[in-house]
């Protein structure tokens, strides 16, 4: 009796040059997918399976919990193998170069061409942490900022840490005034879908410089200080007797979902428990 064939489901989000992809698959027979290249960067994340797949004339395993980098333009195949054995889940990003080259200039405080990544295979736990953090982020209707911060974060360390040219060594001089002038901007706009460039154009710093800097003197990048005034304002927008969906809206979330995700998150209780006990406790 012939095996069943794998059943494929997937999650997909694009935005501006940027897909990222949830992959599902069950166990059974799969179909080889032949060589091939495309424009854009690949990023891969396996959280639960062994992979594999052929790649500048070597065949390479990737293992559970390892991102792998495929370069623009560059030819390459997944495993050939026809079945897999047990269910299979990894995240996917295929990232346009001109973020690449737009981060990249940034970071090296120079024009700079496409980077070059000579690992394949970087071993190395914060970049996995940034990855998934610009996966979630961009799949569970996150806000701009969150976005835009997260994908920054997660290129500038690719590249500060893994691109063939590097930035020249030195630190980043202080700047608070700049850093101020955009948290109290955040402090006035915390409900509103601000960007990363226009967080940066109010500091007067480049992208680049903006996330290290916000960083550095506040303790928190400013996507966490955007969610955490928003939430200091839902909560007492809970308290003065306003529903959930009403208070959600109001502080800036993009609906009842994405707030209550960050409120338990943060808070440690979910709306409506919070809710309750401001009935019990009144």
């Amino acid at each position: 009796m012939s095996s069943p064939t794998a059943d494929i489901s997937v999650q997909a989000y694009e935005s501006d040059g940027v897909l990222l992809e949830q992959y599902a698959y069950t166990a059974g027979l799969v179909e080889p997918i032949p060589k091939h290249s495309h424009e854009e960067y690949q990023f891969a994340l396996s959280f639960d399976h062994q992979g594999e797949y052929t790649y500048r004339g070597e065949v390479h395993q990737i293992p559970v919990g390892r991102l792998s980098v495929v370069h623009s333009g560059e030819v390459h195949a997944p495993s050939d193998r026809p079945h897999l054995s047990e269910p299979a889940h990894f995240a996917m990003a295929h990232i346009h170069p001109k973020w690449l080259n737009a981060i990249a200039a940034e970071v090296l405080d120079r024009p700079s061409s496409e980077p070059f990544f000579s690992a394949v295979l970087p071993l190395d736990a914060l970049l996995n942490r940034l990855f998934l953090e610009l996966s979630t982020a961009s799949t569970q209707k996150s806000s701009q900022l969150e976005q835009d911060v997260a994908l920054w974060n997660f290129l500038s360390c690719l590249i500060g840490r893994y691109a063939l040219e590097q930035p020249a060594i030195g630190s980043f001089k202080s700047c608070r005034k700049a850093v101020v002038a955009a948290r109290d901007y955040l402090g006035t706009h915390y409900s509103d879908d601000i960007s990363l460039d226009d967080l940066a154009a109010v500091a007067g710093l480049s992208r680049f410089h903006f996330c290290r800097l916000f960083q550095k003197e506040i303790g928190v990048s400013a996507s966490t200080y955007q969610t955490q005034l928003r939430l200091a304002e839902a909560r007492k927008l809970l308290a003065q007797g306003h529903s959930i969906s009403e208070t959600a809206i109001a502080s800036g979330f993009y609906d009842q979902s994405h707030f209550g995700k960050h409120f338990k998150r943060h808070v440690g209780t979910t709306p409506a428990r919070y809710t309750s006990q401001i009935a019990i406790s009144s």
